[in-house]
């Protein structure tokens, strides 16, 4: 007589229940930010080369970043960034932004995507995934973190290559590039394609990666964008702006 093996029948029931339960829950996009919202942004400097500054130019699902020619820091010395997110957005934890980088001006200009943008007093935070703009590797999407409270403030946690959509023989490809980065725990995401390319899956290895941070950077916050390194009349354009967070909805 075949004996039944209790062990093996819980552990069969708890897979079947926790199947049951993944599909009676479907998990819904729900869009925070694009270019149906009245354009709203506001901007902070992570870090800021004297007085310099950038101003924005805002548009429906878009924004122009531009430095003024006034300011000081030479082509290939300038060290300000700055952060840029919707302030009229719930904050959540998991969370994704996209853009689409339309066209730059000035050597070394750096765009990105924010994550996770927070304040507490004077406290800031954020997750940035930024182009690389050392040794004109601009496919490599590098990821960083900046907290105002910590010693040193600015980290570098790992990188993505996109050197299948961006790279041509050992050159970045010209923009527009299209890049999106969720972030879902303790992992960031990030996807790129270009504008005459259908938009990947998140599973699609050519155009995806990710990196792990470490636990401490759970947490609600906004979800925005990043730009950097942007010389005395220099700009940088991005359109396509949207950001998304999920929810649960159980099956009808």
């Amino acid at each position: 007589m075949r004996r039944t093996s209790w062990r093996g029948a819980g552990l069969a029931i708890v897979v079947t229940a926790m199947a049951l339960i993944a599909s009676a829950c479907q998990r819904t996009e729900v869009v925070l930010y694009d270019r149906t919202k009245t354009p709203n942004l506001a901007q902070r400097y992570v870090t800021r080369d004297g007085s310099d500054r950038y101003t924005l130019k805002l548009g429906p699902g878009a924004v122009r970043v531009d430095a003024p020619g006034t300011n000081v820091s030479t082509e290939y010395g300038s060290t300000t960034r700055s952060v840029i997110w919707p302030p009229s957005t719930r904050a959540v934890t998991d969370q994704q932004s996209c853009a689409s980088w339309t066209d730059s001006r000035g050597a070394n200009v750096q765009q990105g995507i924010a994550l996770r943008v927070r304040i507490d007093g004077s406290r800031f935070r954020t997750i940035v995934v930024a182009k690389n703009i050392v040794y004109g590797a601009n496919w490599q999407m590098n990821v960083y973190t900046w907290d105002s409270a910590r010693s040193p403030y600015f980290k570098t946690h790992g990188a993505v290559s996109l050197r299948k959509p961006f790279e041509l023989n050992d050159r970045p490809r010209p923009l527009p590039w299209k890049v999106c980065a969720r972030v879902e725990g303790r992992v960031v995401r990030v996807k790129g394609w270009r504008s005459n390319q259908s938009e990947p899956g998140w599973t699609n290895p050519d155009h995806t990666g990710s990196v792990t941070l470490p636990p401490e950077w759970v947490y609600a916050g906004k979800a925005g964008w990043y730009a950097g390194h942007i010389p005395p009349g220099g700009t940088i354009g991005m359109g396509a702006l949207r950001t998304s967070t999920w929810e649960s909805q159980p099956d009808s």
